[in-house]
């Protein structure tokens, strides 16, 4: 991506955050997540809940919160995993049986010691976009139907916690793009600036050699019109 390209895709970026911080305070984000984390098993009867962000940057999914785990202690692809499939989609996943998980999933079981029977995950979609900043996942149903895993009144209840999770969501994501972008520009600059030096340092050099060459010659040179 070319630098105007880059700077321009900033300036759009920025101009989003504005709209997104002038209706809810950042400071809040956080908060908000760990709330909804805590009430959702109850809402649905489940073990547990996590809420996953999307990283555009490196194209993985880490771990915002959850429950009896810390930020980013589950880093998830987006291919090859349940949840990563849910962002690549923009579709909810259902699954009721244990060997219906994806291998990964069994990686993260075997990371946290948590064996996972049921899940249940919903996307969070993008207010501004088609993009998909993250998703909320339910794990192991409990009560009378555990059996039967989540329901489609579950799924209702969860997609309606995600379009309350939109907005934090979303902030979350762009902040990411924003950091990687000024990034990207702070190194084009930095590279700039040493193409130059490096630049005013060749030609010093030849400046150099140039004055050499001619006082080397300078004597012959009159010399010769001497004669």
């Amino acid at each position: 991506m070319a630098k105007h390209e880059l700077v321009q895709r900033l300036g759009q970026l920025k101009d989003k955050q504005r709209q997104l911080n002038r209706s809810w305070n950042a400071n809040g984000n956080k908060d908000l997540m760990e709330f909804f984390m805590e009430i959702m098993p109850k809402l649905v009867d489940a073990e547990r809940c996590s809420i996953f962000i999307h990283d555009p940057v490196t194209d993985r999914v880490w771990l915002q919160c959850g429950t009896g785990l810390n930020e980013k202690q589950i880093v998830i692809p987006k291919t090859g995993s349940n949840v990563g499939k849910v962002i690549a989609t923009g579709k909810h996943i259902c699954i009721n049986r244990r060997e219906e998980q994806s291998p990964f999933a069994r990686r993260v079981e075997n990371q946290t010691g948590f064996a996972t029977k049921n899940m249940l995950c919903v996307p969070i979609k993008s207010l501004t976009t088609k993009d998909i900043p993250g998703a909320i996942q339910v794990l192991n149903k409990k009560g009378r139907n555990k059996r039967d895993g989540f329901s489609e009144e579950d799924r209702v209840l969860l997609e309606k916690v995600a379009l309350h999770l939109e907005m934090v969501t979303e902030n979350i994501f762009l902040n990411q793009e924003m950091v990687d972008i000024s990034d990207k520009l702070r190194g084009r600059i930095d590279f700039v600036e040493w193409i130059i030096k490096m630049w005013m340092g060749f030609m010093g050099v030849v400046v150099l050699a140039s004055f050499g060459i001619i006082a080397y010659f300078t004597p012959h040179i009159i010399g010769i019109f001497q004669r």
